[in-house]
């Protein structure tokens, strides 16, 4: 029998609030200078009182309503107590035993992951660790920044699941306004639980912190399942610990002991009160799942509707088949083609593939059109210069005077020889004329001829 992997996520997103988790400093932890965004709160001087940030609560229990989740009545924060040389008060102020949300899930392609549970906290300092040098530095801007955790069950059973699941939190982040959840920043951050096991009782389990992309979540799901599996095969044992992503070897490399709960020393944060949380109404945006779905609906194969989604472009789509539904199909590989295209409003591009379609027109026409409505011509002129009823007869005469062997060559069998003749038309009209009509002609010219 082989070992079947499971793995857990927790899957932490810096919140899109104007300030901190609990003081007014700037929720500004990327583009600052160093230790600019800091206050006595920051760095838990004796004295500093926390105040919460509402808009922060009210991001997190969104989302909960968004995932179909159970929202807390109440809930307070409590201190958890590790030293770590960015975390300055040496505890952290998040929730133990009463998170916002539980019992949310999210559906992807018709498979539903289970979450256990999303709380709030805030976020630790960054250490920066310089080439060369032997010390270490410390920006504590992102200290007290709003942190969303979500807990996922441990219900993954592949690396490439576990990726997906993260990339469509991101896209659903971003839908809803919540957060800009740029890894490259670190406004998301994931940390996986994994172990491997031959019966259906689960592993040893093994944390593995600091994956920073989606790539690196699937390599480090893929690296440690090779890893325990070697081991066990080796009758060796799996040792429950905290493993980092080292991303310039592609190795998992332990760090220490796995932590539990009674480590940390959880108890109720005496400076903040219990909170009473008020549900409003569930908004009526669609997550990416629903999106992806109504452009299928309307023709837009699953990588391209995946595309439109992530690329905010699907509204576009919908609009123009609820208008012209025979080009919709079209509207949609051009949008993801032609950032042209992509900018103009759906009015104006349905106009674009309405003339296109009457005229005849090739790709290389259209864009011609939208580079003159880059130009700053109107939609309604640009179309007109190239939608002109072109008198094809004398321009052919021309071509034709012009390319005698290419016309022996026709009248002798050739037939690549028309397509030469035609490119030379096309090329004399600018691309206006139809492509179709100009080879009709030309066929009709050597009839007579």
């Amino acid at each position: 029998m082989s070992y079947q992997l499971t793995v857990g996520l927790e899957v932490h997103v810096e919140l899109k609030t104007k300030t901190k988790m609990f003081c007014g400093c700037a929720n500004d932890p990327f583009n600052s200078k160093p230790n600019i965004n800091v206050c006595p709160v920051c760095y838990g001087l004796p004295g500093a009182l926390p105040l919460l940030n509402k808009e922060a609560v009210r991001l997190t229990v969104e989302l909960g309503q968004a995932l179909d989740g159970k929202i807390a009545p109440t809930t307070f924060w409590a201190r958890k107590n590790y030293f770590y040389p960015d975390l300055p008060k040496g505890y952290q102020i998040s929730q133990s035993t009463s998170p916002l949300v539980e019992h949310a899930r999210i559906e992807i392609d018709g498979v539903k992951h289970q979450i256990q549970r999303i709380h709030l906290e805030e976020d630790a300092g960054k250490s920066i660790h310089p080439t060369g040098s032997s010390g270490s530095l410390v920006n504590y801007n992102r200290a007290g920044v709003p942190l969303m955790e979500m807990v996922t069950e441990p219900d993954f059973h592949s690396a490439e699941d576990a990726k997906r699941f993260c990339q469509e939190i991101q896209r659903i982040v971003r839908a809803l306004g919540i957060s800009d959840a740029d890894m490259e920043k670190g406004q998301m951050r994931c940390e996986a639980n994994i172990s491997v096991s031959k019966t259906a009782k689960l592993g040893e389990k093994v944390e593995v912190k600091n994956i920073n992309s989606f790539r690196a979540v699937e390599k480090a799901i893929t690296y440690e399942y090779e890893r325990q599996t070697e081991a066990l095969d080796k009758g060796e044992s799996v040792i429950h610990e905290t493993r980092t992503w080292d991303s310039t070897t592609n190795k998992t490399v332990s760090m220490r002991s796995k932590e539990t709960s009674a480590d940390y020393r959880y108890f109720p944060e005496p400076d903040l009160p219990v909170v009473a949380i008020e549900v409003g109404a569930v908004k009526s945006r669609q997550l990416p799942e629903d999106r992806r779905r109504a452009l299928e609906e309307v023709g837009a194969p699953a990588a391209i509707a995946q595309s439109l989604v992530d690329k905010q472009l699907d509204d576009k789509v919908l609009v123009i088949n609820n208008r012209v539904p025979e080009i919709a199909k079209e509207a949609a590989h051009l949008l993801l083609e032609s950032t042209a295209f992509a900018s103009l409003e759906p009015d104006d591009q349905i106009k674009l593939l309405t003339a296109k379609k009457s005229s005849g027109w090739t790709k290389d026409t259209l864009t011609a059109v939208m580079k003159e409505i880059g130009e700053g011509k109107s939609t309604e002129e640009a179309i007109s210069n190239y939608s002109e009823k072109l008198v094809l007869e004398p321009i052919i005469v021309e071509v034709i005077t012009a390319n005698q062997t290419a016309v022996n060559d026709y009248k002798s069998g050739k037939e690549n020889a028309l397509h030469f003749l035609v490119g030379q038309v096309m090329a004399k009209t600018k691309g206006k004329a139809n492509i179709n009509e100009v080879r009709t002609e030309l066929q009709e010219y050597f009839k007579k001829s």
